[in-house]
């Protein structure tokens, strides 16, 4: 069975089938936030029309959470699920092996640009501030369905993050309309739009 947990951190699942992974950073210091947009982050501004320090939050792509105890956790959503997802690129000191549903680390990839959480220019003290915390709580949000179709998806369409400096960072699938055509992005409270946030719940499990 340990085998098998080893083995299945590097492949992508929504969170409520990777919590062993979620659980393995609980109490851990963050060493760096990684952003991998799709584009420059010089690009942010004309892309997306919106200020250059909201690129780390609302860029399109990968977010990559690195912890001091060598684990390095991916997060990204889709609309299949209508949810974020969830993996390891690193764990315990082990990148994913390059064979394991991707054709390279997110950190060699030529075709991303990085964005870190304590870019001065590209990212805010919020995002900054989160780096040297010790990640203390997580919890799962959920979205109610507003069609018969969205019933049957798991609809888990945000992360939250909570901080030993008692900041707390939601990774979200479509919960702000800041930016169009981004689904994934990583947020502030204030950030959720209001609309939306009236049709959001937690499980009624959470660390």
């Amino acid at each position: 069975m340990i085998e098998d947990f080893v083995f299945n951190v590097y492949e992508d699942d929504i969170l409520s089938k990777r919590e062993d992974l979620l659980k393995s950073v609980l109490n851990q210091k963050v060493k760096q936030m990684i952003r991998y947009g799709l584009e420059p982050k010089e690009n942010f501004f004309q892309e997306y029309e919106n200020e250059d320090k909201m690129a780390f939050s609302l860029s399109e792509g990968t977010l990559v959470i690195e912890f001091e105890n060598g684990t390095s956790l991916a997060f990204n959503s889709e609309e299949k699920t209508w949810s974020v997802y969830t993996w390891a690129e690193r764990y315990k000191g082990q990148d994913r092996p390059i064979c394991s549903g991707r054709c390279e680390l997110l950190k060699d990839a030529e075709d991303l640009f990085p964005i870190m959480a304590d870019d001065k220019k590209y990212s805010t003290e919020f995002f900054a501030n989160i780096i040297n915390q010790t990640l203390i709580r997580y919890e799962i949000i959920k979205q109610e369905p507003w069609e018969e179709l969205y019933y049957y998806l798991p609809r888990e369409v945000g992360l939250i993050l909570t901080f030993s400096n008692k900041s707390q960072m939601i990774l979200s699938h479509q919960l702000t309309t800041q930016v169009e055509g981004t689904f994934f992005a990583v947020l502030e409270w204030n950030q959720i739009d209001k609309d939306i946030y009236q049709t959001l719940y937690k499980p009624s499990r959470f660390w």
